[in-house]
């Protein structure tokens, strides 16, 4: 079993104009998430999947490998599969999506869910308090002991409807969207047609487990969450300035 690491890149972003290009305290956010990645050992391959001449030549220039996919991929799933045939993968292998805006993600959480990946695997971490919970931003799962993912929403998951939330534990969970993949359980994923819980929540997610398929989440120690919107540029530029 080989485990590839692929960072799906485009350079339009609703929220965030050109963001993988986006410098955050000397380096491109891009360049920020492959080092993180880099410092994974568990990787045998880490490459930057992307249809952009501009995303490809920063890339190139931090040192990344770089494989170009078509421009007519609606999300990075559909990314990380075209990259994953163009890289020759084999059903067995796992195919890690590493989102190019989460520069904060545990290592560790992300070995554990390779370990995993049995179809797919996710991370998840507790939620911290009632402003991150209630946040549309912010997505949330609801989680099963032996580790299954039953739910992904938007919303404030699970209620609470007699007791107070029980923020910091395993009952209030904040998803990380990096996703282990065995390469045949992805191939099934991006040839799925959009499903009506996902076209509602927006989330991807959902679309493969409304096929029956089984997401395993792997729980990690609270990180700060990625650049999603605008507010979030000033609080990542502070932390990855202390890096250096």
């Amino acid at each position: 079993m080989g485990v590839i690491c692929v960072l799906p890149a485009r350079l339009y972003s609703t929220r965030i104009s050109r963001k993988p290009l986006q410098k955050l305290a000397g380096c491109t956010l891009l360049e920020w998430c492959w080092r993180a990645a880099s410092a994974i050992r568990v990787f045998d391959q880490i490459v930057v999947a992307t249809d952009d001449g501009e995303i490809e030549a920063c890339a190139r220039g931090f040192g990344a490998e770089v494989v170009r996919t078509r421009s007519d991929h609606v999300s990075g799933t559909d990314r990380v599969d075209e990259a994953a045939d163009l890289l020759g993968a084999a059903e067995d292998d796992v195919v890690v999506n590493f989102q190019a805006d989460e520069p904060f993600v545990d290592g560790g959480a992300i070995e554990g869910a390779v370990r995993r990946a049995q179809e797919l695997a996710t991370i998840a971490v507790p939620i911290r308090g009632e402003a991150e919970w209630r946040s549309s931003a912010v997505v949330k799962v609801a989680r099963a002991d032996d580790g299954r993912a039953l739910y992904f929403s938007r919303s404030p998951i699970p209620f609470s409807r007699d007791e107070s939330p029980g923020f910091g534990t395993r009952a209030r969970l904040r998803h990380v969207g990096v996703y282990a993949c065995r390469r045949s359980a992805l191939r099934r994923w991006a040839a799925m047609p959009e499903s009506a819980l996902e076209r509602a929540e927006r989330l991807e997610q959902l679309r493969a487990l409304e096929a029956g398929m089984k997401i395993h989440v792997e729980l990690g120690p609270w990180t700060e969450p990625g650049v999603d919107v605008p507010a979030d540029i000033e609080r990542a530029e502070r932390l990855l300035s202390t890096r250096g």
